[in-house]
């Protein structure tokens, strides 16, 4: 392998894993205190149940991000198809 074929592959390789970081930090987990999303949208959202459990669900938060002391972490799902 040339050398000019080497720094190609290793080019596309960092062009690879900072799209795999990208991909890990919107995946992510966040605290709800502590990093409650900026803007309106769609959040996957987990919510503290207080018989000892946890609930997993999908909700559209609109206007200002309103911590409910339940919502303990979210995610952000992304726009769905047809750009609702």
């Amino acid at each position: 392998m040339s050398d000019r074929n080497a720094s190609h592959l290793v080019s596309e390789l960092q062009e690879a894993r900072a799209e795999v970081d990208r991909l890990r930090d919107l995946l992510r987990w966040r605290d709800a205190y502590g990093e409650p999303p900026t803007e309106e949208g769609i959040y996957l959202v987990i919510n503290n149940d207080f018989g000892g459990g946890t609930s997993v669900h999908a909700t559209y938060w609109k206007g200002k991000w309103p911590i409910e002391f339940t919502v303990a972490y979210w995610r952000p799902i992304g726009e769905l198809p047809g750009g609702e």
